[in-house]
């Protein structure tokens, strides 16, 4: 309710560029919120010794998180549409195509979410963080299609990004580790890398008190 009020003005407005910035954020929060969502699940089977209460967690699970998680899940993908029908391709930020690149990946549609990342690549004064964070779409491209030297490439880029925007945004350079070490686990299982990349995003996530990210962080 907080994101709809705050972009409500936006979304009123006349100017396409102002009415895309408010759907780009909206769409933002949509994802997410089912990113946590997903999060929440897996929690649920952890630590080892409560695993005998996952059926009660998954049955609270199911009338709680998950009626959130659908709805948002349904919402994101026609609200970043509605972008690129007001501004196009070449009207987008780079942050604007981090947001919808990821939510295409999450819906199955690689070959746009590939065409959107090249886009924001090469968009001007992007920031480090969205650099990194578009590095890492291009790297779960690769990790889907079992490309293991164009994924190292990209983690290598990313890492590099997230090095560099630390200090002025800690939260999303430990989102980027913290997809670097999934992809690193699937191709190399738990690995000295992998592993510390785990311990970076989990001290840069504690010095800011983002509970959520946590939860993401296995």
């Amino acid at each position: 309710m907080k994101s709809h009020n705050s972009v409500a003005v936006r979304l009123a407005s006349t100017d396409p560029k102002e009415r895309a910035d408010g759907y780009s954020a909206l769409s933002s929060t949509y994802h997410s919120i089912y990113g946590t969502v997903y999060a929440q699940l897996m929690a649920i089977f952890r630590p080892k010794w409560l695993v005998w209460l996952s059926p009660v967690r998954i049955a609270l699970w199911c009338v709680t998180w998950l009626p959130l998680g659908a709805w948002c899940y349904l919402r994101a993908l026609p609200l970043s549409n509605k972008i690129v029908r007001l501004i196009g391709y070449d009207g987008m930020t780079a942050d604007f195509c981090d947001i919808r690149q990821s939510i295409l990946r999450r819906r199955g549609q690689y070959m746009e979410a590939f065409a959107c990342i090249r886009i924001g690549l090469k968009k001007d004064s992007i920031k480090a963080h969205t650099r990194g964070l578009l590095h890492i779409g291009l790297a779960e491209i690769y990790k889907k299609y079992g490309n293991l030297p164009g994924a190292g490439i990209e983690i290598c880029a990313a890492i590099d990004a997230a090095g560099e925007a630390e200090k002025e945004n800690p939260r999303q350079a430990a989102r980027i580790y913290r997809h670097c070490v999934k992809i690193l686990d699937f191709f190399l299982g738990e690995s000295f890398p992998g592993n510390q990349l785990r311990r970076r995003a989990r001290a840069l996530l504690q010095e800011v008190g983002a509970k959520d990210q946590l939860l993401k962080i296995r």
